[in-house]
């Protein structure tokens, strides 16, 4: 008879996530998981096959929870330039209660592994490309509603409004001053009423 899971995958992905997060996929050890997550060795084998599988998981993971969050920040608004703005805002609450300076997974392990492992710059590919598109879609709704002016094409503005999006974050990871992300954002979304 084989044997059943008694752990919460979900919870053991989030627990090894934070692992990831603060000590980055290399410095995170199998004893460092292991103890994060409270299970055996045999299990985390069993369950996710090794190490990186249980980082590509998690990956996975944090990439639907961050767009799931982000949808619930859009749902506030029938305007597509005020949910672009509520992803800004969201980003920047987001580096600012991130007290440890932890920074944002997904772009820790983009600058971390993009150059030697395939699968998570395929990850970090889907990833920027879903963003983009998700700004390009917002970028010709609104122009669409006369909310952005057309002078430049939703493709340009979406690559562009991602770009400074992975930019606040890295800022915020060596200055998260409310302020300072502010005025950032002040400035790249001003380009929607150009």
């Amino acid at each position: 008879m084989p044997k059943t899971k008694q752990f919460d995958e979900r919870e053991v992905l989030v627990k090894a996530r934070e692992v990831f997060t603060v000590k980055g996929y290399n410095g995170t050890s199998m004893d460092d998981l292991v103890q994060a997550t409270g299970l055996s060795r045999s299990s985390i084998y069993d369950t996710f096959g090794d190490k990186h599988g249980l980082f590509l998981k998690s990956l996975a993971q944090y990439c639907c929870s961050q767009q799931g969050e982000l949808e619930k920040q859009c749902a506030k608004t029938d305007s597509p330039k005020k949910k672009i703005r509520a992803i800004f805002d969201y980003t920047i609450r987001d580096i600012l209660n991130d007290k440890d300076k932890k920074g944002c997974l997904m772009v820790n392990m983009s600058m971390e592994l993009n150059a030697v492992d395939k699968e998570v710059a395929a990850v970090s590919l889907a990833n920027m490309e879903g963003m983009e598109q998700t700004f390009s879609a917002l970028v010709k709704e609104g122009q669409a509603k006369g909310e952005i002016p057309k002078k430049f094409t939703p493709k340009a503005l979406g690559r562009l409004l991602y770009n400074s999006l992975m930019g606040l974050r890295v800022s915020g990871i060596n200055r998260p001053d409310a302020d300072s992300l502010k005025e950032v954002v002040k400035l790249t979304l001003s380009i929607l009423d150009e």
